[in-house]
C-alpha cells in the first residue's frame, strides 16, 4: 500500500506548514497496522501514524537517554575545569596530532 501523510510543521516565524510525505508498506505490515490499530482503538490510519510520530519524538531508546545523560555530565566537567582555568589549550591544538 502507498500512503501519503501529512504532517504539520511551524517555521521560525510559527507560520503552520504542511509537509507531505510518501511511503510504501508490505501487505504483511499493513496487516500488523491493522491489527494494531483494532487493538489499541484508533479510527483511521492518519491518526495512527501521527500517533507513531509523536511516540518516536518524544520516547527514546535507553542508549539514547544514557548517551544524552553522559553527555550533559561531560558538559557540566567541562565547564568547571574551564572556570578553574584547567583548560589551557583549545579544542583544536588538543586533536591536532588525532
Amino acid at each position: 500500500m502507498l500512503y501519503n501523510y501529512y504532517i504539520l510543521t511551524k517555521d521560525l516565524l510559527n507560520n503552520n506548514h504542511m509537509a507531505t510525505i510518501f511511503f510504501k508498506i508490505n501487505n504483511v505490515q499493513e496487516r500488523e497496522v491493522k491489527t494494531f490499530m483494532e487493538e489499541e482503538g484508533y479510527t483511521n490510519k492518519a491518526e495512527f501514524f501521527r500517533f507513531l510520530i509523536k511516540f518516536y519524538k518524544y520516547n527514546k531508546t535507553p542508549e539514547e537517554i544514557r548517551f544524552e545523560k553522559t553527555t550533559q555530565e561531560l558538559s557540566e566537567i567541562l565547564k568547571k575545569l574551564d572556570k578553574q582555568g584547567k583548560i589551557k589549550k583549545t579544542i583544536d591544538e588538543q586533536l591536532k596530532d588525532v
